[in-house]
């Protein structure tokens, strides 16, 4: 782009020392970066003041779902970048597939390592070109031993973990699918839009539900809605964490108040034309149990025209 002619700035890049890639910013300007003391340690950051400043025709920003350090503008630099798209500037960024929100349940059961940085999945829907870098895992992992990404005396543990081959080609298919669902949304391909609604109880469970509800919403084109059902305000304040968690995957979130849980989701689905209902498995807690209609039964009895996706033993 630079040969061409366009005004390219460097916002931020993380070379981890990566000979290759420290070769690739020879003749590129480079933004300086923020530094920030924080509980006695000197952090670097991208200077998000300093490139509006400059306002180049285009910024790489790497690292797109990094967490900024303590007291910058923003605490995610995907928001930065919101800034930077804002002001006119073209941004070219870069994500790992398991910092997208939607999939991080998939990641960490395949992986078993917590995911801890994410970046909404709108980051990727409002994206004018998203281009999936592909490589064989096996051919990853050549690179590896070659020292091509971390120094030698880190890649055997990075092999034996992250990187095994069962947990790159999962990584793979994960990527591909979550590609193919955002592209299919943003060029309108499916013609018929499906509503979800997801129903949670705000328990161990309910992240994981979530995540499948917004997962099902976009391979339909559609809408995902979150619903709770609470009889007592006072427990109002459990919610906030899965309220958070709805805005990061850009889905809506509803408290329903009630004492019966199965008529406030059927009326709720009914309300937002949900054509999908996700929910989890119950269990009996008694024998007696057993011979009463559950909370699955009744969502089934009542909602004939809906898909009900029941999500048997989460978190197994």
């Amino acid at each position: 782009m630079k040969r061409q002619g366009h005004d390219v700035v460097v916002a931020f890049v993380e070379t981890y020392s990566r000979p290759r890639t420290v070769e690739l910013l020879e003749g590129l300007e480079i933004a300086p970066r923020a530094i920030v003391s924080y509980k006695g340690a000197t952090l670097t950051d991208m200077d998000l003041g300093w490139v509006l400043r400059r306002k180049p025709e285009i910024a790489l920003v790497d690292e797109l779902a990094h967490t900024n350090a303590p007291g910058l503008q923003h605490p995610k630099r995907w928001q930065d970048v919101e800034d930077l798209r804002d002001a006119g500037i073209n941004v070219i960024s870069t994500v790992n597939v398991q910092h997208v929100e939607s999939v991080k349940d998939l990641v960490e059961k395949v992986t078993g390592i917590v995911v801890r940085e994410t970046v909404p999945d709108k980051a990727l829907d409002e994206a004018d070109i998203v281009q999936f870098i592909d490589i064989a895992p096996e051919a990853l992992r050549k690179r590896m031993r070659h020292g091509n990404i971390y120094s030698k005396d880190k890649v055997n543990a990075a092999l034996e973990n992250f990187f095994r081959p069962a947990n790159l080609a999962a990584m793979r298919q994960i990527g591909l699918r979550l590609v193919a669902d955002s592209m299919a949304r943003s060029r309108s391909v499916i013609d018929s839009p499906e509503e979800v609604l997801v129903a949670v109880s705000c328990g161990p469970t309910s992240e994981e539900l979530m995540r499948r509800g917004v997962r099902l919403a976009r391979r339909r084109g559609g809408f995902c809605l979150v619903v709770t059902v609470v009889s007592d305000p006072a427990e109002d304040a459990r919610v906030d964490p899965y309220r958070e968690l709805a805005q990061q995957l850009g889905c809506s979130f509803a408290v329903l108040a009630g004492d019966d849980a199965a008529t406030a989701i059927i009326q709720a689905a009914r309300d937002a034309g949900s054509d999908h209902v996700v929910v989890g498995e119950t269990v009996a807690t008694s024998w007696t149990d057993r011979f009463r209609p559950t909370l699955v039964d009744r969502i089934i009895d009542g909602l004939p025209e809906a898909d009900i996706h029941v999500i048997a033993r989460l978190g197994k």
